[in-house]
């Protein structure tokens, strides 16, 4: 080919693999459109949002057709579906194999030794790729050589050995980076709506996604962040970030935003001024915090949250027992700082939504139970529970791998090919898959739905009413039948065509201190759906 020009930029459809609650999420394309806007002056650039669409596989191969690309960027921000950018290159290699294809993101970051083994990928991203991806097309287009970090390629000349690859180096100066390119999509598709109704759903509308920062030095476990965007903790300025949100106010109309950083609060200074600055500026803007450790919340930081306009804030409080935070997880979190700051971001007039992490190896079933115990304890308007998940990379996986603690198959490179991630992958002499999947749905139900009080809240938060809320707690629970359906037929090698309900064995009592007797739980073919709601 004579040399690069057209080029674009792919999200593909993740429900290419499977629609669940997951895969209809609304992801802003942001990656994409900041890739855009780094070379839009010197090349044509175009960006097709797949997963947003919902295009299949036909209507994806004619936009890529017509378009005709001399490069095509792929990215993904899962693990989860890693099938979809796969087929996604199939399908545009199918078009024309002088195409070339580039993958980037999050999967191709941390899984490119696998990736690698996909020839209808000819490059591969590694690390932060906005100054090296311009790099790489200076070198397709004749006017420099290969990168020396950042990319795997296939020809001679390039880095073709995955285990002498040096990823791209982490970008220091943040500021210089521009603003996405939101003009090069419909932005409105992406700031009036979500995906699916959640407690995580913006207020009000419209609404964007922020990342002011990268990197993560705390060294949770179960955390990819630190091979993805490193443990060194860099940011923009604050000036910076306040000058594009009064961009997209004027430009887009925004009235709230998320706080996506993985680790916003880790430098108090600069979250005051960034609180000041909302204040004093009279933004007006709504905005919830994601992902926020107890360690870097006191008193003051809380009282400027809310007066700057946050309404709600989702604390990682992670487990109910001190060893597990210590000994597995390696996060400084301290229960009573947990209790302290839970009751300061309620009295402040803000929701709290907590995160905690069930499933650990070597966590016993009463270690379990106390995580519940302490959920309901602190009171959240709404207590998330998640499975712990040894994620490609982690020092969760590696510690399940090394104690053959897998409850699944993984290849050399620790990537889980057949993995469901709505149950636990670990196993342990103390619990069974069954039972993680059963204490978590019943636990879940019966601390954040057990008054009509925390009902009504709940409902208020995700703007629905109640007869809504009941309907979102039915399909919940008919999807983790059909999780304990799929995890017994895997368990037996096939399924139960002749009988219409299936027992379940358990080890221990699925019930934390002070729950009720739980009813049994009936799994009916006819009546499993796909999860649509709270994420099970």
């Amino acid at each position: 080919m004579s040399g690069v020009k057209k080029i674009v930029l792919v999200q593909p459809n993740m429900k290419w693999i499977d629609w669940n609650w997951k895969t209809s999420w609304d992801v802003h394309p942001m990656n994409l459109c900041l890739l855009a806007a780094m070379i839009r002056k010197d090349y044509d650039v175009t960006v097709v949002d797949g997963n947003a669409h919902d295009y299949t596989p036909e209507q994806f191969k004619k936009i890529i057709e017509d378009l005709d690309p001399d490069l095509v960027g792929l990215t993904l921000l899962t693990n989860e579906y890693w099938e979809s950018v796969h087929l996604g290159a199939k399908y545009v290699k199918e078009i024309s194999p002088d195409i070339i294809t580039v993958v980037g993101g999050v999967y191709a970051t941390v899984s490119y030794k696998t990736i690698y083994n996909d020839k209808n990928f000819d490059y591969i991203c590694v690390g932060e790729g906005e100054y090296v991806f311009q790099e790489l097309l200076q070198y397709l287009n004749g006017r420099g050589s290969f990168p020396p970090a950042g990319f795997l390629g296939r020809k001679d000349g390039e880095q073709t050995i995955p285990d002498k690859l040096q990823r791209a180096p982490f970008i220091q100066n943040l500021d210089a980076l521009p603003y996405p390119a939101w003009d090069m999509v419909n932005y409105g598709e992406y700031s009036n709506k979500v995906g699916k109704v959640t407690v995580d759903h913006p207020y009000l509308y419209p609404y964007t996604r922020m990342m002011t920062s990268r990197g993560c030095p705390i060294g949770c476990t179960f955390c990819e962040v630190e091979l993805i965007t490193g443990g060194p903790f860099r940011y923009r300025s604050v000036d910076n970030v306040i000058k594009e949100l009064q961009w997209l106010q004027a430009d887009y109309g925004i009235k709230s935003f998320m706080m996506d950083d993985d680790n916003f609060f880790i430098n108090r200074p600069r979250v005051k001024e960034f609180c000041n600055k909302l204040i004093d500026l009279k933004m007006n803007l709504s905005w919830k915090a994601h992902a926020v450790a107890v360690f870097h919340m006191n008193d003051e930081i809380i009282d400027l949250m809310a007066r700057s306009g946050c309404c709600s804030v989702a604390l990682a409080v992670e487990s109910g027992t001190e060893r597990v935070l210590r000994d597995i997880i390696h996060k400084p979190v301290k229960l009573e700082s947990a209790r302290h700051v839970s009751m300061k971001i309620k009295e402040a007039g803000m929701d709290l939504i907590t995160n905690f992490i069930i499933g650990f190896p070597t966590e016993t079933w009463e270690e379990i139970r106390q995580t519940f115990a302490f959920a309901q304890e602190i009171d959240p308007d709404y207590a998330k529970f998640f499975i712990a998940t040894p994620l490609e990379g982690t020092e969760l996986a590696k510690m399940a791998m090394e104690n053959n603690l897998l409850a699944t198959h993984a290849d050399t490179s620790g990537q889980m090919k057949d993995m469901n991630w709505s149950t636990t992958q670990i196993v342990s002499n103390e619990w069974t898959p069954e039972d993680i999947t059963i204490i978590r749905a019943y636990e879940w139900e019966r601390i954040n739905f057990r008054t009509q009080k925390k009902r009504e809240k709940l409902s208020k938060m995700m703007g629905i009413t109640l007869d809504e809320l009941e309907g979102l707690r039915t399909s919940t629970f008919k999807s983790v039948q059909d999780n304990l359906m799929k995890m017994r037929e895997k368990k037996n090698g096939h399924g139960n065509n002749g009988s219409k309900t299936t027992e379940v064995e358990h080890h221990g009592d699925h019930r934390s201190p002070g729950a009720q007797t739980y009813p049994g739980v009936e799994m009916s073919r006819e009546k499993a759906t796909t999860p649509v709601s709270f994420g099970f």
